[in-house]
């Protein structure tokens, strides 16, 4: 196995998770993995698991941040931010129909990451 293809495989490990590292737009790491890229009715979204990122979150309206999903929350997401940062991210609380997004899983727009290949030139760009 040559090239790119060797490169992008070595990235995958047991439980499928991508363990490219994932950047800020300012070049601040963000998560040290992902799951997925899911396309849906609202463009693209990197999925990651709360081990993934790196920066603690906090609720972009200040109220407490829940250690566990409560389903029955009238809303679908749980609207974050890591600490003294703008970026936004969400954190699934129920599916909805125009994306498969998971319950637990946190989501942040690619436009706020560095594309791959700004960090390593071998590495085929995800976005």
């Amino acid at each position: 196995m040559h090239g790119a293809l060797h490169i992008l495989l070595m990235h995958f490990v047991e439980n499928n998770m991508i363990s490219e590292p994932l950047y800020f737009l300012d070049g601040v790491q963000f998560a040290n993995g992902y799951e997925r890229v899911v396309h849906g009715g609202r463009g693209p979204y990197v999925e990651l698991k709360k081990d993934n990122i790196l920066h603690e979150l906090i609720s972009v309206f200040s109220n407490k941040v829940p250690d566990e999903i409560n389903i029955h929350e009238p809303y679908y997401y749980y609207f974050l931010k890591p600490y003294k940062r703008q970026e936004k991210i969400y954190w699934q609380i129920k599916t909805v129909k125009y994306a498969d997004y998971k319950i637990g899983m946190y989501y942040i727009s690619p436009s706020l990451l560095l594309p791959f290949r700004e960090i390593d030139p071998r590495i085929k760009s995800l976005f």
